[in-house]
């Protein structure tokens, strides 16, 4: 299992669509067409919507993302000073395992645990759109109280150790573990990467 911070932004429901949402080719999102399963929430309303489609002679039902935004937005807002609280986490296993959804949403729980976020609102999606099982997780980082409680300190390597111990208890695929290696050396490095910022130095990561 391979878990990445994909982005710490601003926009809850940005985020929340692009996880729920279909791609297109080019990028944008189709919003008649959905491709996030809902796998976990906790601390945040979960309702759906009606959105009729003409075109389609039929009534389709959609999340409330606005909703579930709104609600996170303003837990947010009690923790002015910051300015990111969205936290996106994605979570990939290998080519060829399949995993359950309770696992999903066990794997959720114990991420929160973990990161600080027990009390925080927080929402998690499963994608089949790849040839990999994979899932996202929108969470706050402000909890429920006022608090930056989510611990974003030396989180590439926590993150490590923490997807070890998931394939270990669920009799996962072991996957090879993640090594840092500074720009310099990912420049000749013929491997896909992720830009990471740790210790306030640009580092990239590589897995193998």
């Amino acid at each position: 299992m391979i878990g990445k911070v994909a982005s710490i932004g601003t926009s809850f429901l940005g985020t929340l669509e692009y996880c729920y949402y279909t791609t297109r080719p080019n990028r944008s999102l189709d919003r008649s067409q959905v491709r996030g399963e809902l796998v976990y929430f906790q601390h945040v309303p979960v309702s759906t919507v009606n959105d009729s489609r003409q075109e389609q002679g039929a009534k389709e039902i959609f999340l409330n993302l606005e909703k579930m935004a709104e609600r996170m937005q303003r837990t947010a807002g009690m923790n002015r000073r910051i300015e990111k609280p969205v936290w996106h986490q994605a979570f990939s296993f290998p080519v060829g395992e399949k995993v359950d959804t309770e696992t999903m949403a066990e794997i959720c729980q114990l991420f929160a645990q973990r990161f600080g976020m027990e009390n925080n609102q927080l929402v998690a999606f499963r994608h089949a759109d790849k040839d990999h099982d994979h899932f996202h997780i929108i969470a706050n980082r402000i909890s429920l109280d006022g608090k930056n409680t989510a611990k974003t300190r030396f989180n590439f390597l926590e993150m490590g150790r923490f997807c070890r111990e998931m394939e270990q208890h669920y009799e996962l695929t072991p996957t090879t573990q993640m090594k840092r290696v500074t720009w310099k050396e990912q420049q000749s490095a013929d491997t896909k990467d992720v830009t990471e910022t740790i210790n306030s130095k640009r580092l990239k990561v590589r897995f193998g």
